[in-house]
């Protein structure tokens, strides 16, 4: 469990996109300001460390001097601190990831211009909704963890070598709901995702239910919709048109069928996380399912409470208070037909 306190943050995320926004939660104006929103610099800590070995002596000292934070933890977060920065560089840029990916990174991302702009409208929500929470810096690395975003304290590392492209041949051993997530325009859905967990973790109340999981999931849904500015279910979600169609044509039965099983209050909190995780264990609602159901109903019931209660803010729909309240479902109303 992390808070704001906490003086190293790390967020494991093995986020396979997933994620679900059914709509946008700005106005008019909001999304213009996204659009006219400053690009974010994001360095390339993966290329320092590929071509530090072939600087001259004085470029290195001044990489060192400059980047000495972020290089420091990208260095402790791969273990490959030697105490001396230099060998620590040599030593990273020698191991079989960098060997692997380096080559497969740069082609991918010949330029990182649609990155910056994509952090850069995550700062400008950040500043406007989350004004409390710190201004966060990006770095590019590669990475052997399968975790895809790292944070410590305010700053971000993100590891290309899980961007490279979903036909990529790397990925041949994975699942398809994996796969599909594994491109670059996943990059800010699941950096939102990471700032938002670490901000804001989910606390079981005294005594947890599945609801209140899909509630937050919901909550959290909704804050990086409204982070990014996307508001495509099947890039959200990682699910195709078709099976946003399917889940969207089968929800009144997907709750019945919830209801039913005791899959709603049921205090098994390791059940409701499974309908929460991209693999299919929705499977035990109907065959069909994609993964996630339980993010995607729990998207539909803050959806449904923020219709009949305008005013409440997504820093709000993320606090215990909002999602662990025993009178959230009935309050929003949420019925599917």
């Amino acid at each position: 469990m992390y808070n704001s306190t906490t003086p190293m943050k790390y967020f494991p995320c093995i986020i396979s996109a997933l994620l679900l926004a059914a709509t946008s939660c700005g106005s008019k104006t909001d999304r213009n300001a996204e659009a006219d929103a400053p690009a974010a610099p994001f360095v390339r800590l993966d290329k320092t460390v590929s071509q530090f070995d072939r600087m001259p002596a004085a470029e290195q000292f001044a990489i060192v001097d400059s980047l000495a934070v972020p290089l420091n933890d990208y260095i402790y977060l791969m273990g490959a601190s030697t105490g001396n920065i230099p060998a620590s560089i040599d030593s990273l840029s020698h191991t079989a990831a960098f060997s692997m990916f380096a080559p497969e990174v740069d082609k991918a991302f010949p330029n990182t211009d649609g990155v910056e702009k994509s952090l850069g409208i995550i700062n400008a929500n950040l500043s406007r909704l989350f004004p409390t929470l710190p201004s966060y810096s990006y770095y590019g690395i590669i990475s052997p963890y399968r975790q895809q975003i790292m944070l410590v304290d305010s700053v971000v590392y993100v590891a290309l070598n899980h961007y490279l492209g979903a036909g990529h041949p790397a990925y041949s051993s994975m699942p398809e709901y994996t796969r599909v997530t594994k491109q670059a325009a996943y990059i800010p859905v699941d950096v939102a995702e990471a700032i938002l967990s670490v901000e804001y973790p989910y606390i079981e109340s005294d005594a947890p239910t599945a609801i209140q999981y899909y509630l937050y999931e919901g909550a959290l849904l909704k804050g990086i919709s409204a982070l990014t500015g996307i508001n495509d279910v099947a890039t959200l979600m990682g699910w195709t048109p078709e099976q946003v169609q399917q889940v969207s044509a089968q929800e009144q039965g997907i709750w019945q069928k919830m209801a039913s099983d005791n899959l709603i209050y049921t205090t098994d909190m390791s059940a409701a996380r499974r309908l929460c995780e991209p693999s299919p264990a929705s499977r035990v609602i109907a065959p069909d399912l994609p993964g996630r159901i339980g993010r995607y109903i729990g998207y539909k019931i803050v959806n449904a409470y923020l219709a009949n209660n305008p005013d409440v803010t997504i820093s709000e729909l993320l606090s215990p208070q909002f999602y662990n309240s025993p009178s959230a479902l009935i309050k929003s109303g949420y019925s599917p037909q």
